[in-house]
């Protein structure tokens, strides 16, 4: 493996200079991964994913668009460059921080329910909105990351869309662009259900329509034995589609992807400082303690997630199955963990304080989804830039950086 997230010197001087636990992200990784998507009319980033300053603006300058789910997303993707007009806000529910800055910027709005409709009217007035449909069956990687179905918070029901017509008319709304998303890690077994879905929404909304998405949730090959995901195909099953779609409503629908992880997830790593090592004895397992936990990485815990865990400076020296955990107190708080918390050692050799692990591609739903529980700070962040320079990104924040004002308003 090449590239500056597999270069041991450099990751070992980055840390010495911003601590551990600490996130470092391949600038240039993001923009070769944005090329998957040439087949593609458009590319939209699901900001969420990985909200980084450098990542998103080097996506931007590679000419993807952006997905936001929040006010804050809104304020970092304007900071990254992107003009309003570059954003759709999707959700299932705008939050008042959320109705204020939508209807400031007149942001376009993807409504995932129909209750969601009067607000666009009330905060945007008459003009254009997409829809996300649940089309009733759903994939991904984990039951919670499984985003259609029966039983999925998200989307509008694919049994509702005739009644959705009738509403968005009286509210004057265009519905001009078509969304569906069944869920994070898909592998493609449901393409062509997925696709053939679409037809009867785009029947129904063909007067209006421009745009079809067919969303994200790419599966990302995590384990060396994983398949990568097959992006001919899927790319191929959606084209047939658009075209289909396109002949019947007599002018060119435009296609659009909205990834996030495949666009990320190995384009990051965390470096995390080994404090010590401790056994449970004969049949039970063998520690490594680090600085970093569910904290700062949380998908282990959430889903049983894999990442591949590397001993940096190792060399050859000899390996033997060890769970890798971090400082909280919870007994969930282990890196090498499968589906319901069950031990899933790696190989690594024996660590003395002071070494450091790399845990690999976290570049998706790493940092994004850390937190300052403990009131630990959030990890820093450091950005490599395509000449190879590396740059702080984003400095460690400390959640007890306005401890004195708390203090001052419970006096």
């Amino acid at each position: 493996m090449t590239g500056p997230l597999h270069d041991e010197d450099l990751l070992a001087e980055l840390a010495a200079a911003h601590g551990t636990p600490l996130y470092v992200y391949d600038l240039a990784a993001v923009r070769r991964n944005l090329e998957h998507f040439h087949a593609f009319d458009s590319v939209r980033y699901a900001v969420k994913a990985n909200s980084n300053l450098g990542v998103l603006r080097t996506l931007r300058e590679g000419g993807a668009r952006c997905e936001v789910v929040s006010a804050g997303e809104i304020a970092r993707a304007l900071a990254a460059g992107f003009e309003p007009g570059d954003m759709v806000y999707t959700a299932d529910l705008m939050d008042r921080r959320a109705r204020q800055t939508v209807r400031d910027l007149r942001l376009h709005v993807n409504a995932g329910s129909a209750t969601m409709l009067e607000q666009v009217a009330s905060l945007c007035g008459p003009g254009d909105v997409t829809l996300r449909i649940n089309p009733g069956f759903g994939e991904g990687h984990d039951e919670k990351v499984t985003t259609g179905g029966a039983h999925s918070k998200h989307g509008i029901w694919h049994e509702e869309l005739v009644a959705v017509l009738a509403r968005t008319r009286e509210l004057g709304l265009r519905v001009t662009g078509l969304h569906v998303h069944i869920g994070s890690g898909l592998k493609g077994r449901l393409v062509e259900r997925t696709v053939e879905a679409m037809d009867n929404a785009v029947a129904l909304f063909q007067e209006t329509v421009t745009r079809v998405s067919c969303g994200g949730g790419m599966s990302f090959p995590y384990r060396a034995a994983d398949e990568p995901f097959d992006m001919e195909r899927f790319a191929s099953l959606w084209l047939a589609g658009r075209d289909r779609w396109s002949e019947a409503v007599g002018r060119r629908l435009e296609l659009e992807a909205e990834p996030g992880r495949l666009l990320v997830a190995d384009a990051g790593v965390l470096v995390t400082e080994v404090c010590g090592m401790k056994s449970t004895g004969e049949g039970g397992a063998t520690f490594v303690l680090v600085d970093a936990g569910f904290h700062s990485m949380i998908r282990p815990l959430l889903y049983g997630a894999f990442h591949r865990i590397a001993a940096l400076g190792a060399g050859d020296r000899p390996t033997s199955p060890k769970m890798v955990a971090g400082p909280l107190c919870e007994s969930a708080d282990v890196f090498t963990q499968g589906k319901a918390g069950a031990p899933a050692p790696q190989p690594l050799p024996d660590m003395a304080p002071g070494e450091l692990l790399v845990i690999h591609d976290v570049g998706a739903y790493g940092a994004a989804m850390a937190s300052c529980y403990n009131s630990r700070p959030l990890p820093a962040e450091v950005v490599i830039h395509p000449d190879g320079e590396a740059a702080l990104a984003r400095p460690a924040i400390d959640p007890n950086q306005f401890l004195e004002r708390e203090q001052e308003l419970l006096r």
